[in-house]
Formats: structure tokens, sequence, C-alpha cells
């Protein structure tokens, strides 16, 4: 019989057209053989950014110590993870060694090394510094989501030369899942080469052949690496047919006294060789054809007592004198009669009682033992639940959680010990469903501005931008910008007219902050005179738009009422040159509110919903969702040096934090939040600033 097995497909990229040699790149794999098991296989991906020669020994090291740490743990059949810790410790110990004996320093800003061990179902992997990758899991309906693999992993700021690789991550990795990893330059033409459709589309061996032809058609003068890791099911080898053994003597012999074995527990009592559970009548015939031996028994016995003796001889002259002495009649109930009776029917009703009794303590047995069956697969259900959050696998921990709530609701409480198990276990599962939901309440977040207080209530601040250290607000009541620095609370009025003051948005650009009015006029904040003109727009096409954020020397407007962004380039002192962004989306923009930018564009609608776009393509991007579901998505922001993206939800009172690979990191609440509108964030001093009404309030970036 044939059945399917997990393998791993790899397939390398390599491309080397560079004429210096200002790096050291290479992927290295490391395999073993056994004949009893499949061998992990272990990975190093490696890109120096100098070819120094402190560098080809540190090479030389990590190489001859994952060879070494590969053989001394092959045969180790703990948890992978424990596995791949003995082989990080082992690199960890062999890097700090070399380091202290080298006279040369190492500058660790120029090193990327990751490690990957690849076994049955699981992908481990550690790493420092940064390495492109592109982790695309496969969905029941066939699509893929792409992720950031490698921006999970915790690095610290600086490397700890005695602990290079800080932390480790290990995960499920199921058939359809692909990983492409590789080298830094890869990232800059993840589009142009199409790497995510290739990936998804085609084998992994004709991906990478695909890829390396095309790099090496653009003849770049640089050197490329990468390898292709795709997990797939291959079926087993057909096991051979048994021969069946020619029976001996012997082997009668046994299979007779098992066959009596099986007819001496067939006229056992049922005392002695129950039914087995879930097969028993409880019928009242049934009840009486058990109990008919003990019934019998006992009238054989009674009727044995009442047995008539037989007369005994005697003699005629003494029974004459009886009848002549007027001694009177005997009784049929004599006192021994009566002692038989008594002991008969204490008899019977001890075997009624007793048969009853064991049917009861039987049937009351089996509903334990089917109540403590459940109750041990929600407490499993609950384990493997809390084992999927360390490996932050949230989403498969979020439907582990339901089905042990949806077991319990089915479990009784009939007893003392049931009911106290039960709320222990629910106790136990609301813990982990508040660690999946990341919440951070603030009793009291810090308030870096304020509006004076107004009588009519309607004073709110209606956009916010950082310049350089400055925080700018719109106060549309006092037709003025307001300009703060947060580290010495200074306050600058800026001016505007009743026109100006109705502001779409605010965004800082390279040397000035932009404001568009609701007109559809632009103007330019100086951050140091603070005085404001009005520049050029070459708006033509474009309605007014809802949001719009400036990055890499243009200006990128989301335009709603038209299902587009609009891109314009800097030029005559103002932008222009109108481009459509959009090339592909299967959204429709209607009712998109707020736009954020670094390599891709990050779009948020007042229904919740998030999309993401790389090069004008709609990618497939499904953050991880929050609980309770974001109700409306009322401003977004990022920067192309953090892997954060935060938003605000005005109806759910709440500002929340997402790892750009989907990753839910916090829900931040308070209960001065009245419905947190605008935001901006400060990625260097690790601090978000967030409008709420009339207030603008600073909470630490998590």
């Amino acid at each position: 019989m044939s059945s399917s097995e997990q393998h791993f497909r790899l397939a390398e990229i390599e491309v080397n057209k560079s004429t210096l040699d200002e790096k050291i790149i290479g992927i290295f794999r490391y395999e073993g053989e056994s004949r009893s098991k499949r061998v992990p296989t272990f990975l190093l991906l490696v890109e120096f950014q100098s070819t120094s020669y402190v560098y080809e020994q540190l090479l030389d090291v990590l190489n001859a110590t994952a060879e070494q740490a590969r053989r001394l743990t092959v045969q180790f059949d703990a948890d992978p993870m424990a596995r791949f810790e003995k082989v990080i410790q082992r690199l960890n110990e062999a890097i700090a060694s070399f380091v202290e004996q080298s006279p040369t320093p190492i500058a660790w800003n120029r090193v990327n090394i990751f490690a990957l061990e690849l076994s049955e179902g699981h992908l481990c992997f550690s790493g420092t510094g940064r390495l492109m990758n592109a982790f695309l899991q496969r969905q029941e309906n066939g699509t893929f989501r792409s992720f950031d693999l490698f921006g999970s992993l915790e690095q610290p700021a600086e490397p700890n030369p005695k602990k290079v690789f800080a932390s480790l991550v290990c995960g499920d990795i199921k058939p359809g899942d692909i990983l492409l990893a590789g080298t830094q330059n890869l990232e800059r033409l993840r589009g142009e080469l199409r790497l995510i459709d290739r990936l998804s589309t085609l084998p992994p061996v004709t991906a990478a052949l695909e890829i390396q032809q095309e790099i090496e058609s653009r003849e770049i003068p640089d050197d490329f690496a990468g390898i292709i890791i795709a997990s797939v099911l291959l079926p087993k080898h057909a096991e051979e047919p048994l021969v069946e053994l020619s029976k001996e003597k012997s082997t009668e012999s046994i299979e007779h006294m098992h066959e009596q074995e099986k007819e001496a527990e067939a006229l056992l009592s049922p005392t002695i060789a129950p039914v087995p559970r879930g097969k028993r009548s409880w019928s009242p015939k049934a009840l009486l054809a058990e109990i008919r031996p003990s019934l019998n028994k006992s009238m054989t016995w009674i009727k044995e007592r009442l047995k008539k003796p037989k007369p005994v001889p005697r003699d005629p002259m003494a029974l004459a004198s009886l009848r002549g002495m007027n001694a009177g009649v005997g009784t049929f109930m004599t006192k021994r009669r009566k002692m038989t009776f008594l002991a008969g029917g204490c008899v019977i009703m001890s075997a009624l009682i007793g048969t009853v009794w064991y049917h009861y303590a039987k049937k009351a047995s089996a509903a334990q033992a089917l109540w403590n069956s459940a109750y041990d697969q929600a407490v499993d259900r609950k384990n493997r639940a809390e084992a999927d959050l360390v490996y932050s696998n949230e989403a498969q921990a979020r439907g582990l959680v339901q089905e042990a709530l949806s077991i319990l609701t089915n479990l009784d409480e009939k007893t003392t010990s049931r009911k106290k198990a039960k709320q222990d276990l629910l106790t136990e599962l609301a813990d982990v469903q508040t660690k999946l939901k990341h919440e951070n309440v603030i009793d009291h977040p810090t308030v870096l501005f304020s509006l004076p207080n107004d009588s009519s209530g309607n004073s709110r601040l209606s956009s916010i931008a950082l310049y350089k250290d400055t925080i700018f607000t719109v106060d549309p009541s006092g037709q003025a910008v307001i300009q703060i620095n947060p580290l010495t609370k200074e306050i600058k009025r800026i001016g505007l007219s009743t026109d100006d003051s109705q502001a779409v948005t605010l965004t800082a650009a390279k040397d000035s902050v932009l404001l568009e009015t609701a007109t559809g006029t632009l103007l330019s904040i100086d951050p140091i005179t603070g005085k404001t003109k009005l520049i050029p727009f070459g708006k033509t096409r474009a309605s007014t738009p809802k949001a719009m954020e400036y990055y890499n020397n243009r200006i990128y407007a989301l335009d709603p009422s038209n299902n587009m962004i609009w891109k314009y380039s800097a030029a005559a002192g103002g932008f222009a040159q109108e481009a459509s962004y959009l090339k592909q989306t299967n959204s429709n923009l209607a009712d998109s509110t707020a736009i954020a930018i670094d390599s891709n564009v990050y779009i948020g609608f007042a229904s919740g919903k998030l999309t993401r776009y790389l090069s004008g393509v709609e990618e497939v991007w499904q953050p991880n969702p929050a609980d309770p579901p974001i109700k409306t998505v009322a401003d977004l922001w990022t920067t192309p040096d953090t892997d954060r993206l935060a938003l605000t939800d005005p109806e759910g009172k709440r500002v929340i934090i997402y790892r750009k690979d989907g990753q839910l990191i916090s829900q931040i609440r308070s209960g001065d939040f009245t419905g947190p509108t605008a935001l901006v964030g400060d990625d260097k001093a690790k601090k978000l600033y967030v409008v709420d009404g009339s207030k603008i309030f600073v909470l630490d970036l998590p």
C-alpha cells in the first residue's frame, strides 16, 4: 500500500557578473546520509560586504563548525527546535572564540549570515543582518500569502560578538509552501524579475533557471546568489506483500488454546467478563436474562428445602396413644420453613440490588470516561494553541482555541470536580485569547499638546506630520498650522486663510511641509521661518484626494472618486507630471481612507480592510485579524526604515500596530481615548504621536 511523504526541493540561483571583488557571498548546503531515517538538511546563507582576509577566515570557521555540529546532531531524535538550538550554540561559541583570537576587528554592519535547518515538516532559522527573502504560504483556495520570514526574527540593534545568533525561530512548513532567500541585491529586482509570480506558478527548478537567465540577460555588473526551498509531497514506495507462513503443529495448538479461552470467557458471568461498553442492552428483558442464572439457583435451593420428607414408619401402638392424648393438628408454616423463606427472599433481593447497582456503576463509569475524553481533547487543543503562539502561528492558535471552547460548551457540570476542571480550563483559554489580542492598556498616556477648552466642543485637530524632529498639525477652528517641538514643547502658530484652514492632509517633504486644502491647492510651509506659499500642482484628472504621502521626490495622492492613486514628480518648485500609479488591483478604492508608503504602498479602508501594492500591482497580503475586528482605518503610518505599520481605529478607540509581514504586534487602548483619527511615528525615537480630538498623545512604539 502506498502513501505520501513530505520532502524539500532545493534549487540554487548563482550569477557572477561583478568586475570587482567587493563582497563574499555563498550558499552552503550540509546534507547527510542515514539508512534508518531521513537526515535534516542544514543551510548557511552568507553575504559579507568586504573581501578582507578576516572575513574569509570567519567563513572557514562557520563552514567547519556547521559540518561538525551537523555530524554530532544528525542522530539526535529530540524536538527539531532543541536540535537546532544545539547547532546554533556551537556556531555562537565558535564565532566568539574566533573574534577573541583575531587581531583584526570585524565590522558587523557588513556581515549578513543566516542558518536554516529543514526537517520533516519543520523549518528552523537564525541569523544576523539582513538578506532578501520571500516566504509564500499556500492557502486552502490555492492562492499564496507572502511574508518577510527573516523579518520576524528579533535581532539586537548591535550584534553581540559572544552571541551573534541572538534568537531563533522554528515553525511548521506545509506542502505547497515556498521560501526564496538570497543576497540583498535581489530585493531591488523583486518586481522586475516577477519573483513572487514565478515562485507561485512554476516548479522550483524552473523558477530558479528563469530567474538566473533573466538576471544574466540584464548584464548587471554584480554577483547574485539565492536558493528556492519548496515543500512537496512525494509518494512512498509500495511495501512488498507479506508471504503467509505455513501453519505448524505448535501454531495450531496455540490457536486451539485461544479458542478455548474465548469459549470460557463467553460462559463466565457478567461480573467476571462484562459485556463490552456500548453493546449492552438496557431493556427489562435483557436484565432478566442476565439475572436468570442467579434466580434459578435460588429457586432450586428453596425447592429442596420445601420438598416433603418421606414418611417415617411408626409403631401403631404409639400412634393410637397419641390420638388418645388429643395433641391437636400441626401447621405447614413451621419455624424452620419460615427461616427458609426469609433466607431465600434475602438472597433474591441481594441479587436484584447487586445487579442494578452493577449496571448503574458501569453506566456512570462509561459516562465519566466519555466526559474525560472530551475534556482531554479540549486540553490538547489549548496546549497546541500555546505552542503555536510561541512559533507566531496565531491564525492556527486562534482556531484551536475556538475548537476547545466548542468542546467545553457541551460538557456538563453535574459534579463539583467536573465544574472546577471546566472553569479552570476556561480561565486558561481566556489567558490564551488575551495573548492573541496583544492588548496594551495605558491608563494615562502623555499629552504633548491640547487645544484650549472650547465651550462648543468642536475644537479638533485634523492632520499631523513629522518633519525631522518637529510635529506639525492643523487647527481648522483657529485657522492655523501648529508647530510643536516634542523635546522642549515649544509651540508656534502659523496663520492660514479661511480656505486654506480646511486642510485635507499634511505630509513632510524634503525641505518643507506640504498642505493640501479642500479646494485642491497645495501650500508649502517653511519649517524654519514658518512662511507659507502656494506652489504649482499639476493636477488635471484627479479629484480632491482623501490623503496624500510624499515619498522619493514624489507625491502619491489617494483618489477614491476615480478609484486611483495618482503620483506627481517634483518639478519647477512644485509637482507635475500626473500619472496613474495603479496597474492592477482587485480592490475598489471607493471607501479608501488612508495611505502610507515605503517600497510598498499600503491602503486603509473605512471598512477596516488593508491592502498592499508593489509597483502598482496589488499583492497577496492578509494581515492577521485583530480581536475585535478593525471597524475603520482613519490613518496609516510607516517608513522604509521600520518593519512596523501603525493605524488608527477611531470607532474601536484604539491604535493598532502590525509587523509588515502581517503579524499583529499590539493594540493600544486607553480610557483617555475618545477616537484617535491621525498619527505619525518617529522610528528613531520609537514614538507615536496620535491625534485624538483636540489632543496629541505620545505613545511608545512597540
